[in-house]
């Protein structure tokens, strides 16, 4: 014999993560009376006694009436979320402390308008739309992200109150999905560590240190472009100096200051941020990590998930 079982927290909480479209279904929504449905409820229920009472027809015919309508509702405020599909895009890396956004598509499949939905986290504000008959509406939520490595989106729910405002209907939708949190750059900005052997690791060339001009190639600096020779139509070719031959960062975490290991990443994201805004090559080495050094936007990733999922396991 199958033992049946109750967990409250579906009710809150979707129980499976789904990845893709999820469609919101009879299994999906739940509604019960909200504060004013219950003093409704209590004041039928007086009625109804008083009736009973009193033997008052029109006491009977007026408390039914208000009952039948009032259970009418609850079939529309179900069929005002029931057959709804949603879809989430993939958010964007964010670092610690920011929001995390992403973008919630709901669909409305059906011949139906749905009046007044509200969408959001549990915790925080709702926002509320209405649903044209099969059209499809974004809606950008945002959370607070507090913490590197990886986080799961929180789960989405979506309510009304149609049509009466008598009846709280829901359904909490959890998706499989996630977001990459880099660690929070340190506020302040201090010097690059300096190379070993006493040298700077980082070097600033001068007008003296020109050599000369070189093809333009992907990834090159924009500020070191011969702005002159483009206007000139001499084809794009950027500026070559001799001490960057030689010049190149590597952040080590043996070499950065910080009481632990998160002050350490903090002072690592920020020297990684400063790097690639001046232009350098950096690398970056971590316990059981070596980045060779290079530039540019998919080296600044590369670099900054490895600190967002140091020490992180899975």
């Amino acid at each position: 014999m199958a033992k049946f079982s109750l967990n409250p927290r579906r009710f809150f909480q979707d129980k499976k993560l789904t990845e893709g479209l999820i469609v919101l279904t009879h299994r999906r929504v739940f509604i019960i009376p909200n504060r004013r449905g219950l003093g409704l409820l209590f004041l039928l229920c007086v009625q109804l006694l008083a009736s009973i009472n009193y033997n008052n027809s029109l006491g009977f015919i007026l408390t039914f009436l208000v009952g039948g309508i009032a259970t009418l509702g609850t079939f529309y405020g179900f069929r005002n979320l029931a057959g709804l599909s949603l879809r989430v895009s993939h958010p964007n890396p964010v670092f610690a402390g920011d929001f995390a956004r992403f973008t919630l598509a709901i669909d409305n499949p059906t011949l139906t308008l749905r009046i007044a939905v509200r969408v959001g986290f549990r915790q925080g504000p709702q926002h509320e739309l209405n649903l044209p008959p099969g059209e499809s509406v974004p809606v950008i939520l945002a959370f607070a992200a507090t913490q590197r490595g990886w986080v799961d989106l929180p789960t989405v729910v979506l309510s009304s109150e149609f049509p009466l405002g008598i009846f709280h209907a829901w359904s909490p939708v959890g998706f499989k999905q996630r977001v990459l949190v880099y660690p929070r750059p340190a506020p302040d900005q201090i010097p690059f560590p300096a190379a070993p052997g006493g040298e700077g690791g980082f070097k600033h060339a001068t007008a003296d240190d020109f050599y000369g001009f070189q093809s333009y190639q992907p990834g090159d600096p924009l500020r070191r472009i011969h702005w002159k020779g483009v206007a000139k139509g001499q084809g794009v070719h950027v500026k070559e100096y001799r001490g960057e031959e030689t010049s190149q960062l590597y952040l080590d975490w043996q070499q950065t200051p910080g009481f632990d290991a998160e002050a350490r990443l903090s002072r690592l994201c920020r020297w990684l941020l400063d790097a690639e805004k001046a232009g350098t090559t950096y690398g970056l080495r971590l316990p059981g990590t070596d980045i060779k050094p290079s530039s540019g936007q998919a080296q600044l990733r590369l670099c900054l998930e490895s600190l967002a999922l140091f020490g992180i396991s899975g």
